[in-house]
């Protein structure tokens, strides 16, 4: 879970730098009432849980203090200073307005013993580094001589020591004594700025456990005293994505009354109070006005402070005019500024609309860094280790980003908790990664929170724990961290580390989609799980989000898409808009989109578009290959071409396709386009049985099973035919039928026999519906039945099988098996199947023709159709036509030279009748004679 900064090209948002501390504290301060997320106010930080309360609501609530702080509550009573002591404070107080600093520090110490004024006064210079350098410790010192007495400074006395509690600012961070002593400003005065604490304490949830009606209760009471935090707070949380209700109307109202009050500070000359409206005008503000944004921030820089100049241009950098803002960013680190200078290295760094600099984002980084900016030295750290625009300084990198980590930089810490944890820039080191990220979580960093909670969760680093996890990633989420409820819902829907949950699942993940808009990780997997029918919703729902996320860039959203419109996942198969979605892919260079692409072209060409098949071949795509060269060898949507079939076969059989190199075990068996090898045949078939191809078990278990051009071996060919049959193959079921039928290259078992065809048959496989019907209509290792034989020769013919048509049409036409004559029947299944070429339908017919004893006698048709089956070497039409040249039977005369001619390539059978009629040939000299010349 990488950490998201201004490395990566933007800054960082509130979410990321609630914890970051900028050290000039009134530049700070000019920002804090300026400053606001795009989505709602960011009130708070920290962690603890304790109760809250809403003080003038009910008895305000104080939390466990060690011994040492429950001084702070004494109220001790003390007289009030005489005035001559009054006096000296005024002119102690001028001595500051002048810049004598020193001597007025000089002049209240003595003071301090017995005055909590003086105390007061002296924590505040520290505190506002009025003319010394800031000193917090020093401060908290002061500000504690103070609090325990009943004073008129009393309330922000107490409301400035809470602050330095609050953010561990010069003092160990304690959120419970901070909050006792924002109740105590708050009891002593009702100290508005104490309730603006409080509320952020709330709303954060921060040592508290969150309180959104208290925080609101809180701001309003502020806000009647026109407190401007407090009216700013309002307005921004109860605009739309606010933690409040969303009430448009009150949330301008408030906001309006935010810059009436503003208003006559900044044209008093207050440079802060200039700023704020700019901020409220601003595009994405309250109340956009951008030409009174720009007013406002031009007068804020014509004031010549440093701060203001600081200010405004880094607003402007963000959001209006990068140039000037920049100008303005430079003339203010040049006159020492350090918030300047690092937000002006954070711009070089490549944030928002800014070209990179390495160059000048070093140098002022740099500068600032070495002036105690912490946010500068985190940022310098992580740019140096990440090397994305600085080159890459592991070592330097690290040491800076431990130097902010040991003043307790929570961002730096869990900087540094990622990078020990990942191990990806540095050797990882679990342990210390973990120690880092729980010190992060326990200051209150939110990612550091998110980031230990998926550790926990995944066991990485440490120990698995899934429910600590669960409760961490929670309360992360809780504190607007997207990635932690994507975390979550990633989680629960994928039911690896916790149990698979689809309802939290979604939640989570919409959640995500909620807090962070541009989190294109949460939107795709929550869309591709509605898609997928793993998350409750409608197809066109998930295809919405997760084309949000494409238009965003997310490249794996394109790819989930365009496989979904490919598949027909979700939304209906649209192969056009799968190969937009997929080129875009492409495009963006998502490492399968170019395979997802090639699928989706071969899916293409397997609804007959050949270009799309040839695209996806051409792509690499090793299953199109193997498509692409079946379709040449079977003239599949292109004329037939055995060289280009075998091309593209042997491409897809070196990739290690099995059915590839089975079909160039056929094309060598068969001798198509190629010369029949049977040896080469046998190999091609062994490495497709090695890579687990059924039809090859089935086509060298025939092979074996008869010796056909390979040494025969009946029991492996058996073994292979079984194993091909058992997984469903329907030939390799009908050659094992047949062979236990007849007894071929194993036992004769009929009933065996029968069990694998019937299997088939059941199945579906026409050729095993063939078989068994004529095994019933033979007698054949069954008991003849007319009946079964019709059953199996009908289901066969109607699924295709023209060889069982022309088998069932002789049935009828002679009343074969048992089976009652039909000759209209079977004259018309046989002519249907003779039209189609069978020379089995060709030759039963040419013999009806010529015989004249089923059908009327037509001589010349039957000899056609003889001669047509005869060409296709159709054994018995040959001897017919032999036959009818000795006899003139259907010719004109008789040839004994022709009949010789049409025996010739039958006698190597055991036909009876080819032997007598080559015999009645023989006995003729002429024919003996003619036979001799012939051979």
């Amino acid at each position: 879970m990488p950490i998201p900064g201004p490395l990566q090209g933007r800054r960082p948002d509130q979410k990321e730098i609630k914890h970051m501390t900028i050290s000039t504290p009134n530049a700070r301060h000019l920002l804090a009432t300026t400053r606001r997320s795009s989505s709602r106010f960011m009130l708070g930080l920290a962690s603890v849980v304790m109760l809250t309360a809403c003080a003038n609501q009910q008895p305000a609530q104080t939390q466990p203090i060690a011994a040492q702080d429950q001084e702070l509550f004494a109220h001790h009573y003390i007289e009030s200073m005489p005035s001559t002591d009054w006096n000296r404070v005024e002119y102690i107080r001028s001595l500051e307005a002048q810049g004598q600093s020193l001597e007025a520090i000089a002049l209240l110490k003595p003071m301090a013993v017995t005055h909590p004024e003086a105390s007061y006064e002296l924590a505040r210079i520290y505190d506002d580094a009025t003319g010394v350098p800031r000193d917090p410790a020093m401060a908290a010192h002061y500000y504690r001589q103070a609090v325990p007495y009943e004073f008129s400074g009393l309330d922000n006395a107490s409301l400035k020591l809470g602050r330095l509690y609050r953010a561990g600012d010069g003092v160990k961070k304690d959120p419970a004594l901070a909050w006792n002593l924002f109740q105590q400003a708050i009891a002593h005065d009702d100290n508005p700025s104490a309730r603006i604490e409080i509320a952020e304490m709330q709303l954060a949830g921060e040592g508290v456990t969150r309180d959104v009606d208290g925080a609101r209760r809180q701001l309003e009471q502020a806000a009647a005293q026109n407190e401007p935090r407090a009216l700013q707070a309002l307005a921004e949380n109860y605009a739309p994505g606010g933690a409040f209700d969303s009430n448009p109307s009150q949330s301008r109202a408030y906001a309006e009354r935010y810059a009436q009050v503003m208003t006559p500070r900044a044209k008093s000359g207050d440079v802060g109070a200039m700023l704020a409206l700019s901020r409220v005008y601003a595009e994405d503000g309250p109340l956009p006005q951008p030409a009174r944004q720009q007013q406002w921030l031009i007068r804020a820089a014509d004031s010549g402070d440093p701060q203001a100049l600081a200010a405004a241009g880094h607003l402007l950098v963000m959001h209006q005019d990068p140039a000037q803002g920049l100008d303005m960013l430079r003339r203010a680190a040049e006159s020492g500024n350090v918030d300047a200078a690092y937000w002006l290295g954070q711009a070089y760094l490549g944030q928002d609309q800014i070209e990179p600099n390495p160059g000048l984002a070093e140098k002022w980084l740099s500068d600032a860094a070495e002036q105690g900016q912490l946010d500068a030295a985190r940022t310098l750290g992580q740019a140096y280790v990440t090397g994305d625009i600085l080159p890459p300084d592991h070592q330097r990198g690290i040491a800076l980003l431990k130097r902010a980590a040991q003043h307790d930089d929570a961002y730096a810490l869990a900087l540094l908790g990622n990078l020990y944890l990942e191990g990806d820039r540095l050797r990882a080191q679990p342990r210390q990664g973990i120690e880092y990220l729980e010190r992060a979580h326990e200051l209150g960093h939110p990612y550091a929170t998110a980031r230990l909670g998926q550790a926990y969760l995944e066991g990485e680093g440490t120990p698995a724990d899934p429910q600590r996890g669960v409760s961490l990633l929670t309360e992360a989420a809780d504190q607007d961290q997207s990635g932690a409820a994507r975390t979550l819902g990633i989680a629960y829907l994928d039911g690896e580390e916790v149990q698979r949950d689809p309802a939290r699942a979604q939640r989570w993940l919409h959640r995500a989609v909620e807090q962070d808009p541009d989190d294109t990780t949460a939107k795709t997997r929550l869309g591709q799980g509605i898609l997928e029918g793993k998350l409750p919703g409608r197809g066109q729902q998930g295809a919405g989000l997760l084309e949000q996320a494409a238009d965003q860039g997310d490249a794996y959203a394109m790819v989930v898409l365009g496989r979904a419109y490919r598949d027909g996942v979700g939304v209906p198969p649209d192969l056009n808009r799968a190969e937009r979605w997929l080129q875009r892919a492409a495009r963006a260079g998502h490492p399968s989109a170019e395979q997802a692409l090639a699928r989706t072209y071969r899916a293409s060409g397997e609804q007959g578009n050949i270009d799309d098949l040839i695209r996806a071949a051409r792509m690499g795509q090793v299953p199109a290959m193997a498509d692409l060269g079946r379709a040449y060898l079977g003239g599949q949507g292109v004329r037939a071409d055995y060289a280009s079939a075998k091309k593209w076969l042997l491409h897809a059989a070196d990739e290690g396709h099995p059915g590839a190199t089975a079909s160039l075990g056929r094309m060598y068996a068969d001798g198509l386009g190629v010369g029949v090898d049977k040896a080469r045949a046998a190999n091609y078939f062994e490495r497709a049985i090695a890579a687990g191809h059924v039809g090859a078990e089935a086509d060298l278990g025939k092979m074996l099973l008869t010796g056909d051009g390979v040494t025969a071996d009946p029991r492996r060919g058996i073994r292979l035919l079984t194993r091909a049959a058992n997984a469903g193959h329907g030939s390799a079921g009908v050659t094992l039928g047949e062979a236990y039928l007849n007894g071929t290259g194993v036992a004769a078992d009929p009933a065996k026999g029968v069990r694998y065809l019937e299997h088939a048959a059941q199945r579906g496989d026409d050729n095993a519906q063939r078989v068994l019907g004529q095994a019933y209509l033979e007698g054949n290792g069954v008991g003849q039945d007319s009946a079964q034989a019709i059953e199996w020769l009908s289901r066969a013919s109607d699924n295709g099988n023209v060889s069982a048509k022309a088998a069932l049409g002789a049935a009828y036409l002679e009343g074969q098996g048992g089976i009652a004559q039909d000759v209209a029947r079977g004259r018309q299944l046989l002519t249907t199947a003779a039209d189609t070429g069978h020379a089995g339908a060709e030759a039963a017919l040419g013999r009806a023709y010529l015989s004249g004893e089923v059908l009327p006698r037509d001589t010349h048709k039957g000899a056609r159709l003889l001669v047509d089956a005869a060409r296709q070497g159709h054994r018995s039409a040959r001897v017919s036509l032999a036959q009818a040249y000795l006899q003139a039977r259907g010719v004109e005369f008789v040839d004994q030279q022709q009949a010789m001619i049409w025996l010739d390539g039958v006698m190597e059978s055991d036909s009876e009748t080819a032997i007598r009629t080559l015999q009645d040939l023989l006995e003729d000299t002429d024919v003996a004679d003619a036979a001799g010349e012939t051979t």
